[in-house]
Order: structure tokens, then sequence, then C-alpha cells
């Protein structure tokens, strides 16, 4: 048995060589007699149709294996950032970050997402620069980029000299010495010498020949977190990979929660045709088995273990029972979701996502015959990946989707296709506004026919400042409306604002209940809860609604020969562009820039600097833009403002929209 476990995650920006990476340390630590290839379809962890053709990973995968007694699961993650919800579920079950960083491309614009989420959650991190053997790998430069961009200190924990291109090759630190005076190797001891006072004496002085001793100080500064320990090497001639499994090993220590209970953390939910739902989770204490009952923070009730499997080099096997640390996947009597905890113990896990959805789809079946079909299926992907936010508006016979990019749709289209047997086509993403109040307004709302029921309300509806949210206060005496019923507005509240009278989810709105009144007869659970989004709607209505449109906040960085046609592209965008600094022959622009102008920026600028410059767009916020009749939405499903619909709908007289609720 293996003295301890260690959970890994393989991170990077898309095709800079880490599922490669992962199949050359199975490889090498003996796990597979083959070293799987991404272009040939035979990598063990892409196990889609579409990831075998397309050559990219699109889901989360696991695969285990034992390295100097120590057993280490490997979370290898997707590098497209339309998948990076996947990426945002991996990072909550790591012990350790390995980033892949390509020698040639070098930092990208994802590589800026994915550390700005390692260290918001303090992950110990390896850096892995790849492909040193490729044409243009400029290790120096990458090396340069990465402390400057990311605002890294690295320590070469071996170096990589690619002098000779037909023979790159890895130095062990030890042997260091000949490449003491390369840029590289002086930035990192400077580095170390800045944090450790008696390694800069002895740096000042030239004394720099106890390479183990100055390996061991530098290691225990990579620890420490203060540095961050850099590889080079090649998966494609398997340059560099023990040496990576070795500082895996040696410099990590397993997450480990000291509960006598289970505690589990669910990272991904998928469908499997013979086993059904499967939950992946992994296990941070105590033991679990199958028929086992543990409690879920997110259904806030005791579930049942029915079964607990394991993926063995891409085989589902039955275990029965899951060990400190351990993965597996289970499932369960009831749907527990990604992000769930089962067991007691609380996780701080409140954490940015690296990128939010700002587009949405309408999936339409190519077949009439196949529409109840579509939507169950959908029903199933959206448990997959709850950031979908799968609607289906049954009255108008609509299904809409949260996307995080066009890519997105290829992947469900070919998922319905080869999972479901369902033909789908997917409208053109459109960007997804928000609703503000114009001004301040009342919304009055008397729900007393048809008897027995009594709830009624004022509310005030009043504008807030941008990204402020939604506040709710009451006014109300507990003798007018009970604590009870008060708590029903409260409820009634989110799920009031998920459309405005424009058809988007209403936001930066302060909601105060002024007056109400309950009945001591006709007052019913379920009245305040019915009564609300008829009132809130009602004062929407009377102060008008403004739309807002989200931002990008784009950072792009290119040769200085191209910075009056991006200057330009951006102007043409309406983009707000900030005054440009200057590094060398590069130049550095920072601003905003509406979704709406900049969802196909991407493959424009690529184009344009011949896919040598680097961009990258963040969520941003949102800001208000003109409304016009392409940007307003008609009402999904019954809305509270048709009052006699609407009650006959919460009264369960009148079958639209149940997932409204």
């Amino acid at each position: 048995m293996p003295k301890s476990i260690l959970t890994i995650g393989i991170l990077a920006h898309v095709d800079a060589g880490k599922t490669s990476i992962t199949e050359c340390l199975l490889y090498t630590a003996g796990a597979t007699k083959n070293r799987g290839s991404v272009d040939k379809g035979s990598a063990i962890t892409d196990g889609l149709a579409m990831e075998k053709s397309r050559g990219i990973s699109i889901k989360t995968a696991t695969v285990d294996f034992v390295w100097q007694d120590i057993q280490i699961n490997i979370v290898d993650t997707p590098g497209h950032i339309d998948f990076s919800a996947e990426v945002d579920r991996a990072l909550s079950v790591l012990d350790m970050v390995v980033l892949v960083v390509s020698a040639v491309e070098g930092v990208q614009a994802h590589t800026l997402n994915l550390w700005e989420s390692i260290r918001e959650r303090q992950l110990p991190v390896l850096v892995f620069m790849n492909k040193i053997d490729r044409a243009g790998a400029d290790l120096e430069q990458v090396f340069n980029d990465f402390e400057k961009d990311l605002g890294a200190a690295l320590f070469a924990l071996n170096y990589g000299n690619n002098s000779d291109p037909d023979k790159p090759e890895v130095i062990d630190f030890n042997n260091i010495q000949p490449y003491i005076n390369t840029p590289i190797v002086e930035k990192s001891l400077e580095n170390l010498a800045e944090l450790d006072e008696h390694f800069l004496e002895a740096y000042l002085e030239g004394i720099i020949d106890d390479l183990p001793s100055i390996y061991k100080k530098a290691t225990r500064q990579i620890q420490a977190q203060k540095l961050v320990g850099l590889l080079f090497g090649s998966a494609k001639l398997d340059l560099g990979i023990e040496p990576l499994l070795n500082s895996i090993t040696n410099l990590v220590v397993t997450k480990s929660i000291k509960e006598k209970e289970p505690v589990a953390k669910v990272f991904k939910v998928e469908y499997n045709a013979k086993f059904g739902r499967l939950a992946h989770a992994r296990l941070y204490s105590g033991d679990l088995k199958n028929k086992d009952t543990i409690w879920s923070q997110n259904l806030q009730r005791e579930v049942k273990v029915n079964q607990i499997f394991q993926r063995k080099l891409g085989k589902i096997e039955p275990v029965g029972q899951l060990a400190q640390n351990e993965f597996g996947m289970i499932t369960t009597s009831e749907i527990v979701l990604a992000g769930d905890v089962l067991g007691k113990t609380k996780f701080v896990d409140e954490f940015n996502t690296i990128t939010q959805a700002v587009l949405s789809v309408q999936a339409l079946a190519q077949e009439e015959k196949d529409y109840q079909k579509l939507g169950e299926a959908l029903e199933i992907l959206n448990i997959e990946d709850p950031q979908l936010e799968f609607q289906w508006y049954k009255e108008e016979r609509e299904f809409h989707l949260k996307i995080l990019g066009p890519i997105q749709t290829e992947v469900l289209k070919d998922s319905l296709a080869n999972r479901f047997d369902i033909g789908t086509d997917f409208l053109p993403p459109t960007v997804i506004y928000k609703e503000t109040p114009k001004q301040a307004a009342e919304g009055y709302v008397r729900y007393w026919m048809p008897k027995p029921c009594w709830a009624i309300m004022i509310f005030l509806i009043e504008p807030a400042p941008l990204g402020s949210g939604v506040t709710f206060t009451s006014k109300v005496r507990t003798s007018a409306i009970s604590v009870k019923y008060q708590n029903e507005v409260k409820r009634a509240i989110p799920w009031s604002l998920r459309q405005g009278i424009k058809g988007w989810e209403v936001t930066d709105i302060k909601i105060t209940l002024l007056n109400g009144e309950e009945h001591t007869m006709h007052s019913n659970p379920g009245d305040f809860l019915l009564a609300t989004p008829m009132g809130i709607l009602r004062g929407l209505e009377a102060a008008d609604t403004e739309l807002l449109e989200p931002m990008y906040a784009f950072q792009i960085k290119a040769n200085q020969t191209l910075l009056g046609a991006v200057a330009s592209d951006l102007n043409q965008m309406n983009a707000q562009i900030n005054t440009p600094s200057f590094d060398g022959d590069f130049f550095t622009l920072t601003g905003r820039v509406p979704v709406a102008k900049a969802m196909d920026y991407g493959i424009k600028f690529s184009a344009t600097t011949s896919g040598k410059g680097r961009l990258k767009l963040t969520l941003d916020g949102y800001e208000k833009t003109t409304t016009s009749a392409d940007k307003i939405r008609s009402y999904k499903g019954v809305s509270p403002l048709d009052e006699a619909q609407w009650i006959l709908h919460n009264r369960g007289a009148f079958k639209a929209d149940e997932r409204r609720r």
C-alpha cells in the first residue's frame, strides 16, 4: 500500500501539452505500457469522441499511479477557456497544480486566468516549460515574461539546454555549474538571495559551489510559496518527466482533514450509460462504503450511497469503499450536484470563477419528434454542468442555455448526437443583458381572491449603484405580517427578479417592503410567496427599467508595429482605451469593451497579429446601454403581471413551466 495519496491538477492554456504530459507521467511511472497520443486519439484521459477527433480536452479526467511509494491522483483539465467551469470545479479538490507553459507560445491569455485562480486559492504550484525541442522555443524570453506578466519569482529546478536543436537536453540542478552564469540560473539564484539572508551573503561573495545546499534552500522557499519551482522538458521526447515526478513527490504535502467521520467533496457529475449518474468525489477523511448514508450540505439531508466505483486507466470498476484522500465515483439515492460537500465539515470555497457565462443560446431539435427527448437530455447535461442554467420554457416550446463561448455549442451538439442520438441546431449566441430600475416607484399587490388566501403588500422599488446587486429590507411590523410570511417574501425575491419587464434578470435594485397585512383566517403558507412577484413586477412596470450590458476588461500585448491596427479595431468596437505602455518592441494596452462588440474579436485579433499577440478578456461588470427592440425579450413562461394566469399557474390549475419555482 502507498504510504500517502497526493492529488495534482495539470493546467494550461490550450495546446500547451498538458494531456501529453499526463500520458508521459503514467508511462514513466509504469502505469501504462505504451504512451498515449493526443494526435492519434489514444490518450487515456481523452475519453469523448470529440476529444479524440479534435485533440483537445473537454471534460476533467482523473487517473492515478504510484511513484516513490506515493499514490498520485492526476486531474487532467481542459485548456480552452470555454470549458473553464470544469477547471473551477477541479481546483477545489487539489493539493497542488502543475501549470504547463509552452516554450514557443509562452505566457498566453488563459495562462493569466489560471494563474489568478491558483494564487487566489493559495495552491502550491510547479511550472513545467514544455516543448523546449520545438523550433522557435525561447526559454529565456518565456522565463522573463512569466516573471514579469505574472509577478512570480521563479527558481529553475533544472536547466533546459536547446542550443543544439537536434539534441535538446535537461540538466539536473546538481550538474548545473557549467550554466551558472546563464540569465535563467542567475535570476533564479538572485530570487533565492532576496529571501534567504545567509545565502545572500554567500551569493554576493560569489560562493555558489554547494549546489545541493542551494537546492535545499530553494525547495524550502518553494514549499513556503515564496518561490515558484520551474522545470524544463518536452513531453514529445519524454524529457524532464522524471524530474517533474520527483519534484511533485518531494515538494508537496497532502491536504488532510483530521476527522473520523467521512467528508467528501463532489467536483464533477456525469451520466454513464451502464451505471447511471456518477458523482466524482474526493474523500478527505474517514472511509465511505456502499450502503452508507452521508449528509449532503447542498440538499440539507442524508443521502444513501448505493455504489462506489473508481476509474482504472479509463475503465470504471466497482470498489465498494473509499479510504482517506482517494477519488471515487458514487451513485446516490438523490441528485447530488458538483460542488456539493458530503459530510458536516465546512470548506472555504468562495472563490472567483475563471470566467462567467455572458452568452445565451437556444437549442432546437432538428426533428419535431425529438422535442421532449431533447428537453430531457438537456436536463441531464445541466446536472453535469449546472453553469448551463438550462431553462425549459414549455409554453413557448423553447430551450435556453448559458454558455462561455461558441466552441461549447459544438460540444453540446456533439454530445447530444453521440450520447442521446438527437440532432440539434443552435441559434447564434446572444449577449445576456440585465435590467435595473430607472426611478423609484411603488408596487401594490392584493391577493385575496379566490379564497382562502390573503396577502397584501406595498413594495418600494428603487435603483441602486452599479454592481451593488439586490438588497431587501422590511419596514413592516410582525403584528401586520408575521415572521413566517415575511420569510416567504425574502425567499421569493430572487426568482421574482429572474425576468424583468424587458425579459432579463433584474439587478442593482433596492426593494423595501413598506406596508402589508395578513389575515388570521384566510392567509395560508405560500400566499406571500405567490404574491411577491406580482407586487415587484408591478413596481418595475411603474418605475420602468433600463438595460445593462456586460463588459470585458481587455489586456493586449503585441508588437509595436501592430498598435495602430489594434487601436483601430478597438475604436470600432466603442472600447474605452487606456494609455499604452511599452517594453522593448512590445506594447501593452488595457481598457474595457462591450461584450456584444467583442464576441468575435479573438478571431480577428489572431489574424491581425498572425497568432503572435496576446488577448485576455475578463468579464468586468455591467454598464448602462441604450434600449432597442432587438435587445428586449418577451417574458418566458407565465408573467406575474398576467395576474389571473399567474394565480392559476401557482395554485396548480395552469400547467406551465414548473421549473420557475
